[in-house]
């Protein structure tokens, strides 16, 4: 399976054996990494002699990458997106860089942020209170908060828009 991803306007070439135990990377140098599932979203990358962990989320236009606690907001293309995109036919959506949106149904319980607030890539902006858990909502972006949509008491509903962040 090939894929193309994109990271920080740099975009990867990246081939995935079948058994996804083996992953290929083409971008100057073919890098060969070997790669356990550790669980459902989590891996174990060996990669020149060094051992790394990702963790995988997916998100509303990409994925969020946690490598060895570093956050990279990934957008991944197939192969048919691939081609479409060399034709000049890829999808007009507007990219979602820097909206927040609610990955699961829960209410907010703490603001930690507010408009105007600087904010890193990790930094804590909530906390989403869903199946009497609370989960705490990170910054994909280093970036201002531009606009909250939500205030602490309110319910949201998966995919709901949070707030902006201006990168």
């Amino acid at each position: 399976m090939k894929y193309k991803t994109i990271i920080k306007d740099q975009s990867v070439e990246m081939e995935f054996s079948t058994s996804l135990k083996q992953l290929s990377i083409n971008s100057n140098n073919e890098l060969n990494i070997d790669c356990v599932q550790l669980g459902c979203n989590t891996f174990s990358l060996l990669l020149n002699g060094k051992s790394h962990y990702l963790t995988i989320n997916k998100l509303m236009d990409g994925y969020e990458v946690i490598v060895d606690h570093q956050t990279y907001l990934v957008q991944v293309q197939d192969e048919i997106d691939m081609l479409l995109e060399k034709f000049g036919m890829q999808s007009d959506t507007s990219t979602h860089a820097g909206e927040i949106h609610a990955l699961i149904p829960g209410l907010v319980s703490r603001m930690f942020v507010k408009p105007g607030d600087k904010v890193e890539v990790g930094q804590k902006l909530l906390i989403l209170e869903a199946m009497k858990m609370e989960n705490e909502i990170d910054s994909p972006v280093a970036g201002l908060i531009k606009k909250i949509q939500i205030k602490s008491g309110d319910k949201v509903e998966k995919g709901e828009l949070i707030m902006e962040i201006n990168n």
